[in-house]
């Protein structure tokens, strides 16, 4: 900004006192239209986040592709990519464009929501883990948890989604979770 000695050039200048000292959009009367925009926009990018991220485990669960595979062929690193495909981060228009050229989808296809994804993606609901499988080893008995949908183990416990395949987890049930031993022996 540039002052002069009787002119103050750019930004205008506020008092400090009364309604000048208020940011320019809240100047209005009535605060509570602010408010209820914030919640629907909100609302509209947590809408957006959610179909991103459904119609991107969607395809690659359709091409059967892992998160580490999707990833390499977007040119974005695992864990940004998983990040994405959990609805946990808003990508920029750029990685979009990398989802777009990796998928080898226009914007539209990535974008919007058909009926049949929708269908497909049950597993977003989250699912109870209630069986672990049991080991024995050197440090003793070790249980690992299985997950509901595609049935491989965990490396760790309470984690939000599977790795593997994406579905949704609920931990309420695991502490009465069924042990499996090996060879399909129930405990």
């Amino acid at each position: 900004m540039l002052y002069c000695r009787h002119f103050h050039l750019g930004a205008p200048k506020y008092s400090g006192k009364g309604k000048d000292r208020k940011h320019p959009s809240l100047r209005q009367k009535d605060n509570v239209s602010t408010l209820k925009t914030s919640f629907y926009r909100k609302r509209a990018i947590k809408m957006f986040l959610d179909t991103l991220s459904m119609n991107v485990l969607q395809l690659c669960d359709a091409r059967n592709w892992s998160y580490e595979d999707a990833a390499e062929r977007c040119d974005l690193s695992s864990r940004y990519f998983g990040d994405i495909a959990r609805g946990q981060t808003a990508p920029s228009i750029k990685t979009l464009e990398k989802l777009c050229t990796g998928f080898q989808l226009l914007p539209n296809d990535l974008l919007l929501a058909s009926p049949i994804m929708v269908r497909e993606l049950v597993f977003r609901v989250p699912l109870d883990v209630i069986q672990c499988r049991g080991y024995s080893g050197w440090f003793g008995f070790t249980t690992y948890p299985v997950c509901p949908r595609c049935r491989l183990t965990f490396e760790r416990e309470y984690q939000a989604f599977c790795d593997r395949c994406g579905q949704r987890l609920c931990w309420k049930r695991y502490s009465k979770a069924e042990i499996i031993l090996p060879g399909g022996q129930h405990d």
